[in-house]
């Protein structure tokens, strides 16, 4: 753990409470993961990475906007350095952030609102998507994934201008 050390016996009982929540999404139980990290927010929101995983829940359950909010706050925390565990390197776990806020706001262009809305927030909304794949294929060239829809966007938006 880097920037929290102030309060060590409280976060080594956040990060088990975070580990069993991460088993509990992982063993299907998502309801509970969910409660889960929202309490350990509710102790400490200054962690990005429980934010993170909260932000993939609501993403998998359709829950887009309440995942923006989210994604985007972890990620500015760990732009400005509150990376919580030391499992990833700084780089791969900013560049997964990025990932996910650009899938959130991928998803967010495909809803039949903004489709069928106001074309400039599709376009920005696919303009924004992009430079978070570019970002997250930058900070992690082996993230294949990034890699291929800051591309394959790139090259859509390109055809959509001409």
């Amino acid at each position: 753990m880097t920037d929290f050390k102030e309060n060590e016996d409280e976060l080594a009982v956040l990060e088990r409470r975070f580990l069993d929540a991460l088993r509990s999404k992982d063993g299907g139980n998502i309801d509970k993961a969910e409660d889960e990290l929202r309490e350990i927010l509710g102790v400490e929101p200054r962690l990005a990475e429980p934010r993170m995983e909260l932000a993939r829940i609501l993403l998998e359950t359709n829950r887009v906007e309440d995942a923006e909010v989210h994604a985007r706050e972890a990620l500015e925390r760990l732009v400005a350095g509150g990376q919580w565990t030391d499992d990833l390197p700084e780089d791969v776990l900013q560049a997964l952030c990025h990932a996910l806020l650009a899938e959130i706001l991928r998803r967010r262009a495909d809803e039949d609102g903004v489709i069928f809305g106001g074309p400039q927030i599709f376009r920005d909304l696919v303009k924004e998507s992009q430079e978070h794949f570019q970002r997250a294929a930058a900070l992690d060239p082996s993230d294949e994934y990034s890699s291929y829809y800051a591309f394959f966007m790139g090259a859509s938006r390109g055809a959509e201008e001409e």
